[in-house]
């Protein structure tokens, strides 16, 4: 079933009680999720505490928080702490982050990323599933501890923000969802052949694994080059900003001139070309825009190449046009 969520609910200049009010609209109205990641600033998981209290019927997890971060065993504790006092609306999504995030914030050796996530999650789900922390790996060597508190469920579901082909791969073998960012449905083909791929692998089906891109939205009736230019600096960041993932990846989905000059212009510190440099079809490709009768068709191009849940990315500092947005958003999910 098609679902639409909400990703990064703490907006951009938003106060928490804004946060809160937008938060418990969005159970109200059926919104599927509520999500909030991590980089350098606030963390995830205390504000999604407290989001879990306030809200009774909306999933509530992380959209990407980076595996260096934390052990897998903390993160196991404050998954299933999560889980327990949402009654089994909490998820996982996680990321390996990259090299100048990983190393220059938290101290860490950016090494084998993959590999590392692989075993990262291998001792998440023994601990997620009440079973002894019994793992002698690359990364990690555990053993004899279990934690001493039982899981409000089993088979907790863990999502992974995954781009190269390797850990698309990786993905379909060993997660529950896939959470992309920038997808466009129409290049999507390349990227599901790889997770499933990985899939069949493992003896699982490409069904088995949640697709669920976070998408920037704006609501609007009119004034779309103004918000195609609101949008352009939040693609040229990734492109340029956070290392070479998203560079490549926009060459495999068919926009490599564009990302080659966007790059070049954001490492010469010249941001605003940069993002000048980000074309109109990229951001109409990789982002929701217009009335929301717009928005509902462009959803349902989502929807309809193979996604199974969209969460929304409102970019956007206006916290009233936000709040009019998710309510005008509600007949359509």
């Amino acid at each position: 079933m098609s679902q639409v969520g909400i990703n990064n609910i703490r907006f951009s200049g938003s106060t928490w009680d804004q946060v809160k009010e937008a938060s418990i609209l969005a159970d109200k109205l059926g919104y599927c999720s509520l999500s909030l990641g991590e980089a350098w600033g606030q963390d995830a998981f205390t504000s999604l505490a407290q989001l879990a209290a306030i809200t009774e019927n909306i999933n509530i997890g992380t959209s990407i928080v980076p595996t260096y971060g934390r052990t897998p065993s903390n993160l196991a504790m404050t998954a299933l702490s999560m889980d327990s006092m949402s009654k089994g609306r909490f998820f996982l999504g996680l990321g390996a982050s990259g090299k100048l995030v990983i190393e220059g914030f938290h101290g860490e050796t950016f090494h084998k990323p993959l590999s590392r996530m692989r075993e990262y999650i291998k001792v998440l789900r023994l601990a997620l599933n009440g079973e002894k922390l019994n793992l002698d790996g690359e990364f990690f060597k555990t053993n004899r501890f279990k934690l001493t508190f039982p899981p409000y469920r089993s088979n907790m579901p863990i999502y992974i923000a995954s781009l190269s082909p390797a850990s698309l791969k990786m993905t379909g073998e060993i997660a529950d969802g896939w959470l992309p960012i920038y997808l466009v449905p129409s290049r999507m083909k390349q990227s599901l052949d790889l997770i499933e791929e990985g899939a069949k692998s493992a003896g699982r089906n490409l069904s088995d694994i949640k697709i669920s891109p976070q998408v920037s939205i704006y609501v609007t009736n009119g004034n779309e080059e103004e918000v195609f230019n609101k949008e352009r600096p939040h693609i040229a960041f990734y492109i340029g900003g956070m290392g070479t993932f998203y560079h490549d990846y926009m060459h495999r989905i068919g926009f490599g001139k564009e990302s080659d000059l966007i790059r070049e212009a954001y490492l010469n510190k010249d941001r605003e070309k940069a993002a000048k440099l980000v074309t109109d079809e990229m951001v109409s490709c990789m982002s929701i825009i217009g009335s929301p009768a717009q928005c509902k068709q462009q959803m349902d191009e989502f929807f309809n190449a193979g996604v199974d849940e969209i969460r929304l990315v409102f970019n956007e500092d206006n916290h009233d046009h936000i709040m009019e947005s998710i309510n005008s958003l509600a007949p359509y999910i």
